[in-house]
């Protein structure tokens, strides 16, 4: 397990959409430089709200009240999305630059 550091992190998370597995399905989660998210859930619910960067991952606060706290985590098996708690582990199946699934704002 490696989990990516902030020297990293500022290179593939600000701009860009990470498209994560979830239940088999694809979620995406655009991070904008401006410290604003939107997601497009696999269910097909939007959610907007505020991401910050820390030393070893993510931390995001969403509009509908929920909130997040991810480090990603490089292993032989690709690289995963893994919540400080340990009680999630997401699969990530790629990086796209901008914002090109538009999820609602």
């Amino acid at each position: 397990m490696t989990i990516l550091s902030r020297d990293v992190l500022q290179h593939i998370l600000p701009g860009t959409t990470h498209i994560i597995e979830r239940g088999g399905k694809d979620a995406y989660v655009y991070l904008a430089r401006d410290g604003t998210g939107h997601m497009l859930l696999d269910t097909g619910e939007a959610r907007t709200g505020r991401w910050r960067l820390l030393d070893d991952g993510y931390t995001t606060q969403w509009d509908g009240g929920q909130a997040g706290d991810w480090m990603l985590d490089a292993c032989d098996e690709g690289l995963f999305y893994r919540s400080r708690d340990g009680r999630q582990r997401l699969k990530m199946r790629g990086i796209l630059f901008g914002n090109p699934q538009n999820p609602p704002r």
